[in-house]
């Protein structure tokens, strides 16, 4: 690694959003690890950055019919540790509105699921950037009007 002292790792992932009558609701996924945030995953080669994460959405949560919003993203980055590497993690998420709250997770993958409002959300997701790309997201629909 010249130049840095960390490794690079790049993740993508999806925000779901489910419209209803009183707002919305966000689906958040607990991972193994135990901490919760948004289905997200690393990309096969050859695909996009938003080929991998509708990819990665679909096989953690069984959900297929949902409509990616047109050209917005959000992004966190954190640092953590692997077998003694220190990594540099940039995850890119879109926002994507589903048409069913049915889940059907792929337990390898993720431990629990739940759909909630934005400040429930906001009080369950374990990190702070995670909650900061909900904060962009819900600013995003609140501003574009997706009511």
């Amino acid at each position: 690694m010249t130049g840095s002292k960390f490794a690079q790792d790049e993740a993508f992932g999806i925000v779901p959003i489910l419209r209803g009558n009183h707002g919305y609701q966000f689906l958040l996924v607990q991972h193994h690890a135990g901490h919760w945030g948004f289905p997200k995953g690393h990309a096969d080669p050859g695909e996009s950055a938003l080929q991998a994460a509708c990819r990665e959405f679909v096989e953690e949560t069984g959900i297929e019919d949902y409509i990616v919003l047109d050209g917005v993203s959000f992004s966190e980055q954190y640092f953590f540790t692997r077998r003694g590497e220190r990594f540099r993690k940039t995850v890119i998420y879109f926002p994507a509105l589903v048409q069913s709250a049915t889940v059907k997770y792929q337990r390898e993958e993720i431990r629990a699921y739940t759909w909630l409002d934005f400040e429930g959300a906001i009080a369950l997701l374990t990190f702070a950037g995670g909650k900061q790309v909900l904060v962009d997201t819900h600013r995003y629909l609140v501003n574009h009007s997706f009511v």
